[in-house]
């Protein structure tokens, strides 16, 4: 029978990445406990939004874009490493490269959406969804976080956590489209036309360009 070549993660790097992460969050209490705390109940309390809003680039928010990203680019790593084990090699150079797609994806976002908010004259409600999204995308990223730490370090990080977490930010995606809907429902009725683009384009559009790039691209 052919042995089948397997590759391992090197813990290491991955701890390193889970303290710096742990570390910037540690400094985001620091600088403004109150708001990490209303960031961490976005789900069931919108306070936070009502509460904070420009600059979308400020420090904290940047610092939580930092937070988030690399979260969320960890998580696909070790998804990736646990459904396909035996595809490449798992190493940090992989993980960068799902950073830099999650990058990828969100300057495509950012720049279509202020293309079409500079066109269409929306530039106000665009800096408002924009902030509704990224704080929503924030917050799941503390949540994310906790998975993280406690499936590598005191469970197993395996398809069942994956599943797990997979129906989490499901239900976390249905009530950041429940607000984002009620929040901006009078915008959305006067122009059924914009919503329907901006899906398309801001939903959509910037996905596919970063998968396609991911997928069809070997060098990147």
């Amino acid at each position: 029978m052919e042995s089948i070549k397997r590759f391992s993660v090197n813990n290491d790097w991955v701890t390193l990445i889970l303290l710096a992460i742990i570390f910037m969050v540690v400094l985001a209490n620091f600088i403004d406990q109150k708001r990490l705390r209303q960031l961490f109940a976005l789900p069931y309390n919108n306070t936070y939004i009502l509460h904070y809003a420009q600059p979308i680039w400020g420090f904290f928010n940047s610092l939580f874009f930092i937070i988030s990203t690399l979260t969320l680019a960890l998580y696909l790593f070790l998804a990736t490493q646990k459904i396909c084990p035996n595809l490449i090699a798992f190493t940090s150079n992989f993980y960068l490269k799902i950073l830099g797609l999650i990058v990828l994806y969100w300057v495509f976002r950012y720049g279509i959406g202020k293309l079409i908010a500079y066109m269409f004259n929306l530039e106000k409600i665009q800096n408002q969804a924009v902030f509704l999204k990224m704080s929503y995308y924030y917050s799941a990223s503390l949540y994310l976080l906790l998975f993280l730490v406690f499936s590598v370090y005191f469970f197993q990080f395996n398809l069942l956590f994956i599943y797990i977490t997979a129906v989490f930010f499901l239900i976390f995606s249905i009530i950041r489209y429940v607000h984002f809907l009620a929040f901006f429902k009078t915008q959305i009725s006067s122009n059924l036309f914009y919503f329907i683009l901006y899906l398309c384009t801001l939903e959509i559009a910037p996905l596919l360009i970063a998968v396609k790039i991911g997928f069809f691209n070997p060098n990147i």
